[in-house]
């Protein structure tokens, strides 16, 4: 550590820690690529989540779980009958995309259990702490299998009611409440509500590594408007069905699938829009599809820009329609804001990682994180590492051993400054409201 570390002397970071839960959680849904498809509230996720339970009841947790399936465990690093209802918390998502890395979302939750195996190696030596501290697995962070994305921390933060979070269903008709209700993770506790709130991602970009660096700060968020659609067509055989006749729901969803590529061409760099899912129906060889279901997405870092991108949209929509004769049905519509990460975060883990040895980067993220779904909801933080070669919910992605040692260290130094460091050291501006108060 660097001079002016608030780890004390004797408590170790230890390395390659990370790397191997990792490898160990990679065994829950692992696919012969060497990735893993671990989706939400899934027998795979269910198994990913007993384990994790295990690990935290053998580093001194309480673990427990709220009604959409959050998973949290409290570590008592107060005194004793002093306990904070406001810990720091730290944490991630463990499912996974269809097919995804063993990356995404996990490395943010072992790094927090890490982090506090070295707390609670601090409170065992005797040393006091102002907070404590709480790790947690997310429910459905991906969307991969339920929509909307950032169901649990949305649930948390207010944006979502529990019987919202828990009637959407997958698309194979089971909601979520049935899903968590199989795998033994449809809870009752009461969400804590953090003091803070800090997260560690792989970058899923290529500046970090481009620029050689180990450690980003994220100081904002792009925007995004998402969209499930169905097109709305007629059944017809493929053969004898004359052409001028067909109303072919696929065909009125790939005019739509090219034109949002148009519009991501006219700014490039600005926008990104995709169609990432798609159901045909009947899904027949020789039958004009009636009907097509499909997620659209469109992101800009620029407000006006997705405003008038989103119009660009609409006026897709309208095209397709008058030339296939298909209706298109904006089934939901979902818009979440680019908004600033909180200043003082952004400060405090910049310090945390030049205490930790690191020169860190500013940087936005294009991704929704749960830390982007917590903002407004308590002082949050994120903080990247590099993705190798900047790949990204694929079976190939990647992050050094190094660069993970030392998203650790950081996370490390940022939550023996927001708990509070030991007795004898006094770093100022602790968060309002602690335990020793």
């Amino acid at each position: 550590m660097s001079e002016g570390s608030l780890i004390p002397d004797g408590i170790t970071i230890p390395s390659r820690r990370v790397a191997e839960l990792l490898e160990e959680f990679s065994a829950f849904g692992a696919r012969p690529d060497g990735g893993i498809t671990r989706l939400a509230a899934s027998k795979e996720d269910g198994l990913a989540r007993d384990r994790l339970a295990e690990l935290l009841r053998e580093a001194g947790a309480n673990v427990f779980v709220d009604p959409v399936g959050n998973q949290f465990g409290m570590f008592n690093l107060c005194d004793k009958g002093r306990a904070t209802t406001e810990p720091i918390m730290m944490g991630s998502h463990l499912d996974s995309q269809p097919n995804g890395g063993r990356i995404d979302g996990t490395l943010g939750v072992v790094s927090a259990l890490v982090v506090a195996r070295i707390l609670m190696s601090d409170r065992q030596r005797g040393h006091r702490f102002e907070r404590d501290f709480c790790v947690v697995n997310w429910t459905n962070e991906e969307g991969a299998r339920f929509r909307p994305s950032l169901i649990g921390s949305g649930y948390a933060a207010g944006r979502l009611t529990a019987d919202e979070a828990l009637s959407v269903r997958d698309d194979d008709g089971i909601s979520l409440d049935e899903a968590l209700i199989a795998i033994g993770y449809r809870g009752h506790a009461e969400v804590p509500r953090p003091a803070a709130y800090v997260e560690i991602h792989a970058e899923q970009g290529r500046r970090l590594e481009n620029a050689g660096r180990s450690i980003a700060i994220v100081t904002h968020n792009w925007g995004a408007a998402k969209f499930e659609i169905t097109a709305l067509g007629e059944q017809a055989h493929t053969g004898p069905t004359p052409m001028d006749d067909r109303r072919d729901a696929l065909l009125a969803a790939s005019h739509v699938v090219v034109g949002l590529r148009q519009i991501a061409n006219r700014w490039p760099g600005v926008v990104h829009t995709s169609v990432g899912r798609q159901l045909v129906s009947p899904n027949s060889a020789n039958v004009v599809p009636d009907r097509v279901t499909f997620s659209a997405e469109i992101r800009s870092d620029d407000k006006a820009v997705l405003a008038e991108a989103e119009r660009e949209a609409q006026r897709v929509l309208k095209e397709a329609e008058a030339a296939t004769g298909v209706r298109l049905r904006v089934d939901q519509r979902s818009v979440r804001a680019g908004r600033p990460m909180p200043a003082e975060m952004i400060d405090r883990l910049e310090a945390a990682s030049r205490r930790a040895g690191h020169e860190p980067l500013r940087m936005g993220t294009v991704a929704g994180h749960d830390a982007i779904g917590l903002l407004g909801y308590c002082p949050t933080g994120l903080v990247f590492v590099p993705s190798v070669e900047g790949i990204a919910h694929n079976a190939a992605e990647a992050t050094s051993v190094e660069d993970m040692d030392a998203g650790l260290a950081v996370l490390a130094e940022a939550a023996f400054d927001l708990c509070g460091s030991a007795a004898e050291r006094d770093p100022p501006n602790r968060p309002e409201g602690s335990c020793a108060e």
